[in-house]
Protein backbone atom coordinates (compact mmCIF):
# COMPACT_ATOMS: atom_id res chain seq x y z
CA UNK A 1 0.00 0.00 0.00
CA UNK A 2 1.50 3.25 -1.17
CA UNK A 3 1.09 5.99 1.34
CA UNK A 4 -0.02 8.95 0.71
CA UNK A 5 1.60 12.37 1.26
CA UNK A 6 2.37 12.60 5.58
CA UNK A 7 1.92 15.21 7.79
CA UNK A 8 3.85 16.21 10.89
CA UNK A 9 0.38 16.09 12.97
CA UNK A 10 -1.56 13.15 12.78
CA UNK A 11 -5.28 13.18 12.16
CA UNK A 12 -7.16 12.81 15.71
CA UNK A 13 -10.13 11.26 15.95
CA UNK A 14 -12.69 11.16 19.38
CA UNK A 15 -15.67 9.11 20.66
CA UNK A 16 -18.26 9.65 23.31
CA UNK A 17 -19.39 7.32 26.03
CA UNK A 18 -22.64 7.27 25.58
CA UNK A 19 -21.90 5.74 21.62
CA UNK A 20 -19.69 3.61 22.96
CA UNK A 21 -21.97 1.65 25.41
CA UNK A 22 -23.95 1.04 22.52
CA UNK A 23 -21.38 -0.42 20.18
CA UNK A 24 -22.42 -3.75 19.20
CA UNK A 25 -20.49 -7.31 20.80
CA UNK A 26 -18.66 -8.85 18.32
CA UNK A 27 -17.18 -12.28 19.08
CA UNK A 28 -13.74 -13.53 18.11
CA UNK A 29 -13.50 -16.63 15.45
CA UNK A 30 -13.04 -20.02 16.76
CA UNK A 31 -9.43 -20.76 17.57
CA UNK A 32 -9.22 -16.93 18.55
CA UNK A 33 -9.09 -15.62 21.79
CA UNK A 34 -9.76 -12.18 23.31
CA UNK A 35 -7.66 -10.96 26.42
CA UNK A 36 -6.49 -8.53 28.19
CA UNK A 37 -2.53 -8.14 28.19
CA UNK A 38 -0.10 -10.59 29.93
CA UNK A 39 3.25 -10.88 30.66
CA UNK A 40 4.74 -12.48 27.74
CA UNK A 41 2.38 -11.29 24.71
CA UNK A 42 5.57 -9.48 23.71
CA UNK A 43 7.23 -11.76 22.37
CA UNK A 44 4.25 -11.34 19.28
CA UNK A 45 3.06 -8.24 20.40
CA UNK A 46 6.35 -6.48 19.47
CA UNK A 47 7.23 -7.67 15.99
CA UNK A 48 3.28 -7.37 15.11
CA UNK A 49 3.57 -3.55 16.23
CA UNK A 50 6.83 -2.84 14.28
CA UNK A 51 4.31 -4.45 11.14
CA UNK A 52 2.25 -1.94 11.74
CA UNK A 53 4.30 1.18 10.13
CA UNK A 54 4.34 3.01 12.89
CA UNK A 55 7.15 6.03 13.56
CA UNK A 56 9.23 4.38 15.61
CA UNK A 57 10.67 1.14 16.49
CA UNK A 58 10.03 -1.21 19.54
CA UNK A 59 11.90 -3.56 21.47
CA UNK A 60 11.33 -5.14 24.68
CA UNK A 61 12.65 -1.67 26.44
CA UNK A 62 9.99 0.35 25.02
CA UNK A 63 7.44 -2.02 25.50
CA UNK A 64 8.42 -2.38 28.69
CA UNK A 65 8.53 1.16 29.78
CA UNK A 66 5.08 1.49 27.76
CA UNK A 67 3.53 -0.63 29.84
CA UNK A 68 4.10 0.72 32.96
CA UNK A 69 1.01 2.84 33.03
CA UNK A 70 -1.92 1.28 35.01
CA UNK A 71 -4.34 1.76 32.55
CA UNK A 72 -1.84 0.39 29.82
CA UNK A 73 -1.39 -3.19 31.42
CA UNK A 74 -5.34 -3.61 32.89
CA UNK A 75 -6.99 -1.97 29.44
CA UNK A 76 -5.06 -3.29 26.69
CA UNK A 77 -6.85 -6.13 24.80
CA UNK A 78 -5.38 -8.46 22.45
CA UNK A 79 -6.74 -11.21 20.27
CA UNK A 80 -4.36 -14.25 20.49
CA UNK A 81 -4.27 -17.62 18.38
CA UNK A 82 -2.35 -20.49 18.73
CA UNK A 83 0.81 -18.32 17.16
CA UNK A 84 0.19 -15.64 19.59
CA UNK A 85 -0.95 -11.78 19.38
CA UNK A 86 -2.68 -11.13 16.15
CA UNK A 87 -4.62 -8.04 16.85
CA UNK A 88 -4.00 -5.58 19.77
CA UNK A 89 -4.25 -2.10 21.07
CA UNK A 90 -3.04 -0.26 24.23
CA UNK A 91 -5.62 1.49 26.59
CA UNK A 92 -4.01 4.40 27.51
CA UNK A 93 -4.53 8.08 29.50
CA UNK A 94 -4.70 11.05 27.09
CA UNK A 95 -2.71 13.32 29.09
CA UNK A 96 -3.45 17.10 29.76
CA UNK A 97 -6.91 16.36 29.26
CA UNK A 98 -9.55 15.36 32.03
CA UNK A 99 -11.82 12.15 31.90
CA UNK A 100 -10.44 11.65 28.43
CA UNK A 101 -8.64 8.30 27.14
CA UNK A 102 -6.68 6.98 24.25
CA UNK A 103 -6.66 4.09 22.10
CA UNK A 104 -3.03 3.51 20.98
CA UNK A 105 -1.09 1.72 18.38
CA UNK A 106 -4.46 -0.59 16.90
CA UNK A 107 -2.87 -3.08 14.82
CA UNK A 108 -3.84 -6.58 12.87
CA UNK A 109 -1.64 -9.10 11.79
CA UNK A 110 -1.49 -8.90 7.76
CA UNK A 111 -2.75 -12.15 7.34
CA UNK A 112 -5.46 -12.20 9.87
CA UNK A 113 -6.97 -9.00 7.98
CA UNK A 114 -10.72 -9.09 7.46
CA UNK A 115 -11.85 -11.06 10.87
CA UNK A 116 -13.34 -8.28 12.81
CA UNK A 117 -10.51 -8.31 15.08
CA UNK A 118 -9.52 -4.72 15.16
CA UNK A 119 -13.16 -4.01 15.60
CA UNK A 120 -13.00 -5.77 18.56
CA UNK A 121 -10.41 -4.88 20.64
CA UNK A 122 -10.96 -1.54 19.68
CA UNK A 123 -14.59 -2.08 21.11
CA UNK A 124 -13.20 -3.65 24.06
CA UNK A 125 -10.85 -1.16 24.98
CA UNK A 126 -13.13 1.96 24.71
CA UNK A 127 -15.22 -0.28 26.81
CA UNK A 128 -12.57 -0.74 29.37
CA UNK A 129 -11.80 3.07 29.27
CA UNK A 130 -15.37 4.20 29.72
CA UNK A 131 -16.25 1.55 32.83
CA UNK A 132 -13.30 3.25 34.39
CA UNK A 133 -15.02 6.96 34.10
CA UNK A 134 -13.55 8.31 30.77
CA UNK A 135 -16.14 10.29 29.26
CA UNK A 136 -14.31 10.49 25.91
CA UNK A 137 -12.28 8.51 24.08
CA UNK A 138 -9.12 9.86 21.61
CA UNK A 139 -6.89 8.05 18.74
CA UNK A 140 -4.23 8.99 16.38
CA UNK A 141 -4.02 7.98 13.04
CA UNK A 142 -2.47 8.78 9.97
CA UNK A 143 -4.10 10.13 6.59
CA UNK A 144 -3.35 7.23 4.47
CA UNK A 145 -4.65 4.68 7.26
CA UNK A 146 -7.61 4.42 4.86
CA UNK A 147 -9.00 1.43 6.06
CA UNK A 148 -8.53 1.67 10.07
CA UNK A 149 -10.16 5.28 9.12
CA UNK A 150 -13.20 3.70 7.91
CA UNK A 151 -13.25 1.15 10.90
CA UNK A 152 -13.01 4.05 13.36
CA UNK A 153 -15.83 6.01 11.66
CA UNK A 154 -17.74 2.81 11.41
CA UNK A 155 -18.00 2.77 15.13
CA UNK A 156 -18.98 6.38 15.61
CA UNK A 157 -15.67 8.24 16.00
CA UNK A 158 -15.87 11.73 14.70
CA UNK A 159 -12.77 14.21 13.13
CA UNK A 160 -11.17 16.36 15.25
CA UNK A 161 -10.05 20.15 13.10
CA UNK A 162 -7.75 20.60 15.58
CA UNK A 163 -5.22 22.48 13.00
CA UNK A 164 -6.33 24.96 10.48
CA UNK A 165 -5.08 22.45 7.78
CA UNK A 166 -7.29 19.23 9.63
CA UNK A 167 -10.98 20.45 7.28
CA UNK A 168 -8.67 20.20 3.89
CA UNK A 169 -7.27 16.41 5.08
CA UNK A 170 -10.58 15.23 6.16
CA UNK A 171 -11.94 15.91 3.03
CA UNK A 172 -9.60 14.34 1.19
CA UNK A 173 -9.65 11.64 3.74
CA UNK A 174 -13.43 10.88 2.87
CA UNK A 175 -12.92 10.84 -0.91
CA UNK A 176 -10.21 8.90 -0.44
CA UNK A 177 -12.30 6.47 1.10
CA UNK A 178 -15.66 6.92 -1.37
CA UNK A 179 -13.83 6.51 -4.03
CA UNK A 180 -12.80 2.98 -2.26
CA UNK A 181 -16.46 1.62 -2.31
Amino acid sequence: MAKVQTHSKQLSMIIDADTVRGLDSVQVSDGFTLRAYRPGDEDTWIPLVNMGQFSSVWDVAKFGDYMSQQERREGSRVVVNDQGVVAATFASVQEGERNMGRLDFVVSHPDQRGHGFGRIVCTEVSRYLVDRGYTRIILFTDDWRLPAIGLYLSMGFEPQMSDEDMPDRWDAVHQRLNARI
